[in-house]
């Protein structure tokens, strides 16, 4: 019985370090990804009851995703203003990019892109849309 508890304490271990290091949450069992999930809301100073964090399958790993209420909220909490948008079109690529600044002045860019050929219509606006978004919540 003590064998089969330490063996446990280390799995539990060991899915907890792959989390932490690789952010891959596939190896934790559902009670530890709420706690997960909670204390990084804990440590942005997040409302946890308000989803600002998704699941999502990206590159084999199990991962959290920052989603709009997210990154409002840390705009907020850090003062985050969007300044200016540049958008332009590279080959099949529809790219923004975002400046902003923090309440303190300091200022920083991000980029969002989305693959627009062979899209037209509402299809294409959607596409904008979706790298102006990618470029704000990067910022």
């Amino acid at each position: 019985m003590t064998n089969e508890i330490q063996k446990q304490d280390k799995i539990t271990t060991s899915a907890i370090e792959q989390a932490l290091v690789s952010g891959n949450l596939q190896a934790l069992t559902s009670e530890q990804r709420v706690s997960f999930y909670k204390q990084t809301c804990d440590s942005l100073g997040l409302n946890p009851l308000t989803k600002p964090f998704g699941y999502i399958q990206l590159n084999g790993k199990l991962t959290l995703y920052a989603l709009k209420d997210c990154t409002e909220q840390l705009r907020g909490i850090h003062g985050v203003s969007v300044t200016n948008l540049e958008a332009k079109v590279m080959d099949d690529l529809y790219v923004v990019i975002a400046t902003g600044k923090d309440k303190n002045g300091k200022t920083d860019a991000a980029t969002g892109a989305v693959c627009i050929k062979s899209l037209s219509g509402e299809a294409k606006a959607n596409a904008m849309m979706k790298a102006e978004t990618k470029a704000k919540r990067r910022l």
